[in-house]
């Protein structure tokens, strides 16, 4: 079930047939690639693709009301294809949190937005959606590392202030996820470069942190997700039994889960990033899908 009361999505409907496309986990399209998105989407809609919703990722939330992109995502709605944000605020950007090998400032982050200034954004997000349970806010991820100096950072000390701030908007659903070890060499070996090392909490500390994010829950009356997170359970990102719940006619979408990721419970989509990635260029040193980043 989702987090919304109510009767199970059937999925053997005829509706089931209708896609969500996803926008993108491969790039910040909104910010980067706002016409590529838009022809992507129509390319598909022209085309007489059964469009159930539209998930869009970013972590520039103000691109997302800035037109050519808000005028195309009005029109969408008005053809009855609601939209869904994936908002990701890390509280990192532009953010020092120490020093790298060559002496220079280690801010992994360098063109994310200061993340009070993408917080006001989310009225206007909600405004746009026309329901605050159509933003999902990724807390994603959960950075500890020791810098070229010894220093250790962790902005886990950031998640509660974002968890007030947003929810106090009335977004009700976060996720998260650590910054791991040996998930991906380019990461890894991105880091080495920068003399840095992760550090990842050990399984105490993850038992732990599961204690502290249900009383954040209890608090705040949100609901906190893990995504593809050890020791936590499996959760979906693109949710289709939620997207059904939320679409204006209730009509349905494939509950089927690809699993492309073992703790992945994410619901079918089609993602139009294109392959291989187009560069983003907020520059995120942690990012897995660009293999060149911004210094």
């Amino acid at each position: 079930m989702s987090i919304f009361d109510g009767k199970p999505i059937d999925a053997n409907k005829k509706e089931a047939n209708k896609i969500i496309l996803s926008a993108s986990r491969m790039t910040d399209m909104p910010k980067y690639y706002p016409k590529d998105l838009i022809d992507e989407v129509e390319k598909r809609y022209v085309k007489g693709m059964n469009i159930h919703t539209l998930v869009l990722w970013t972590k520039h939330p103000r691109a997302l009301l800035a037109n050519p992109l808000l005028e195309y995502l009005e029109k969408l709605k008005k053809r009855n294809i609601p939209l869904y944000i994936q908002l990701t605020i890390t509280g990192l950007g532009e953010m020092i949190l120490g020093t790298k090998k060559d002496g220079k400032p280690l801010v992994l982050e360098p063109n994310s937005p200061p993340y009070i200034d993408s917080l006001d954004a989310i009225p206007s997000l909600i405004q746009l959606v026309e329901n605050p349970q159509r933003i999902r806010l990724r807390i994603d991820p959960i950075v500890r590392i020791i810098d070229f100096n010894q220093k250790i950072f962790n902005s886990l000390f950031l998640f509660e202030n974002i968890v007030e701030k947003a929810s106090g908007y009335g977004i009700k659903h976060f996720s998260f996820s650590f910054l791991e070890n040996g998930m991906h060499r380019k990461v890894d070996k991105r880091f080495k470069d920068l003399g840095c090392t992760i550090y990842p909490p050990s399984n105490d500390e993850r038992e732990k942190t599961k204690v502290w994010l249900k009383k954040l829950e209890d608090k705040y009356n949100i609901l906190i997700s893990a995504c593809c997170v050890q020791g936590f359970p499996v959760t979906r990102c693109i949710d289709g039994e939620l997207l059904s719940q939320l679409h204006p006619d209730k009509e349905v979408t494939s509950l089927q889960q690809p699993k492309k990721r073992a703790l992945c419970g994410c619901t079918h989509s089609i993602d139009i990033g294109g392959w291989p990635p187009k560069k983003c260029y907020t520059g995120c040193d942690y990012c897995y899908a660009n293999s060149q980043y911004i210094d």
